[in-house]
């Protein structure tokens, strides 16, 4: 297996940062909460990926949502986790949306982030896709077969997982290491037969003639995107992260009732064929409001009741480490009670008219 260390995370991303002085972000600080004082927009530097499960995050941008409650987006955009966690460590940006895994690698890497809120659990939005023709119908068929994933994904830990289920590991399949670069010309090719990824390339697999098997949540491999900011910029700037959740709230209604609207706009800013993001808004994944995602039985839970019991997000993120532990990504689990900020999802959602007893 690669050793995918700390250092190997932040040498590649080093020359993907934009440096930021400290007195620079000592003068956003200022700037942020003069603005928030004044009534003018707060100017917020946004990290965020091409990814579906940020639908909520493309909604508020493109329909002016941001925008109405008081913030002035100034969006950076990432394809991989490492240029994420170097923007955090030069202080290149103040916010941002990943998923739990790359999540979980960062906080354990001691990058300089904390969650804040969740923004989708996405149960199935990743998933085994198969060929026609090569005899997989079952986990159990999938002994001697050519199974990819990319090495240190969450698609290589759901397939760890699925094949956990049925009694097997990874050695029990011909395992291929593969970037989603080459996926599916190796797909077509049937240089594989059969791949575990996330959307889009589990809808471009699906197009492409293939039968999905099972996804992350049927293997109990399912996480989601979560909101991550600086610790410095979240003590600064409470105003902001209270519009940032409320810019988010305001935005469910048009994602969970106009399909059409939000096809559009992810179709313009990510480029996704129009069937696939259609299924991954209506079928594969869900977005909660902020008091959803407060409620002690809400899968990714965010409540410190449900964190103190190892409950909701908290053990996803456990899980995660203890797979990436496994292919060396990370040293040691972290403690991640320290990395997740209740404080302003409770003090929203009781601003809002709703119980937030932590």
């Amino acid at each position: 297996m690669s050793a995918f260390t700390r250092k190997c995370f932040l040498d590649k991303a080093a020359s993907a940062a934009i440096g930021a002085s400290a007195a620079g972000a000592t003068m956003r600080a200022l700037q942020g909460a003069a603005s928030a004082a004044t009534g003018k927009a707060i100017p917020v530097r946004m990290g965020w990926q091409p990814t579906l499960n940020g639908a909520r995050y493309f909604v508020a941008q493109d329909a002016g949502i941001f925008a109405k409650n008081g913030l002035q987006i100034q969006p950076v955009k990432f394809l991989a986790g490492p240029p994420f966690f170097s923007a955090f460590e030069s202080k290149s940006i103040d916010v941002g949306f990943m998923g739990t895994p790359p999540a979980s690698v960062g906080i354990a890497q001691g990058v300089p982030m904390k969650i804040f809120a969740i923004e989708n659990y996405a149960p199935g939005s990743e998933a085994l896709v198969v060929r026609p023709g090569s005899g997989i119908n079952s986990l159990r068929d999938l002994k001697g077969k050519k199974i990819a994933a990319q090495r240190g994904t969450s698609g290589e830990y759901a397939l760890i997982q699925g094949l956990k289920s049925v009694g097997m590991t990874l050695n029990d399949v011909h395992f291929v290491n593969l970037d989603v670069t080459a996926l599916l010309p190796a797909f077509q090719r049937g240089d594989i037969d059969g791949g575990w990824y996330w959307e889009p390339w589990q809808g471009e697999l699906r197009l492409a003639g293939g039968k999905q098997l099972t996804t992350d949540g049927d293997v109990h491999a399912a996480g989601g995107i979560v909101w991550v900011a600086r610790p410095e910029w979240l003590e600064q700037n409470g105003e902001a992260v209270q519009r940032v959740l409320r810019s988010l709230d305001d935005a469910l209604p048009i994602l969970q009732h106009h399909h059409e609207q939000v096809i559009s706009y992810l179709h313009h800013d990510i480029g996704v064929a129009d069937s696939i993001t259609k299924r991954e808004i209506t079928v594969e994944a869900s977005w909660p409001t902020m008091k959803q995602s407060w409620s002690l039985d809400y899968a990714l839970s965010i409540n410190p009741r449900a964190v103190a019991r190892g409950k909701g997000l908290i053990e996803v993120l456990n899980k995660l480490a203890r797979y990436q532990q496994e292919v060396r990504a990370i040293d040691a689990a972290p403690n991640f009670s320290a990395a997740i900020e209740t404080k302003y999802v409770k003090e929203y959602v009781a601003s809002n008219g709703a119980a937030a007893h932590a």
